[in-house]
């Protein structure tokens, strides 16, 4: 992560957790008047609220690292190099159990 990524990272947590105290208060505010409970919350907390996600999302973007192409065919011929098989998972999985054989002999054992 770069500095610039993480600064803008930190500044917009910080705004969002300002936002969401914000809020908070706004609420308790309202609900100690009891003047009108149908209040919406200020236009600034909900902007505040978009530009700290925005300047999370660009944090986020900028952090990331370059995007590289996906080819599977190079993938697997880098496991079959080292005498891997890309479907490894598949072809030692398990067939079909009989599980009246299985009963058949647990009960066997237990006599």
């Amino acid at each position: 992560m770069s500095a610039v990524s993480t600064v803008i990272t930190v500044l917009s947590l910080v705004l969002l957790f300002h936002a969401g105290y914000s809020a908070y208060e706004f609420s308790h505010y309202i609900k100690h008047l009891a003047a009108n409970a149908n209040a919406t919350l200020p236009v600034d907390i909900v902007a505040e609220t978009v530009v700290a996600t925005a300047l999370f999302a660009l944090g986020q973007v900028l952090a990331a690292n370059k995007l590289q192409p996906v080819e599977f065919a190079k993938w697997a011929k880098g496991l079959e190099r080292e005498g891997k098989s890309p479907f490894a998972s598949l072809e030692q999985r398990p067939g079909f159990m009989n599980v009246n054989k299985l009963r058949e002999e647990y009960a066997s054992t237990k006599e």
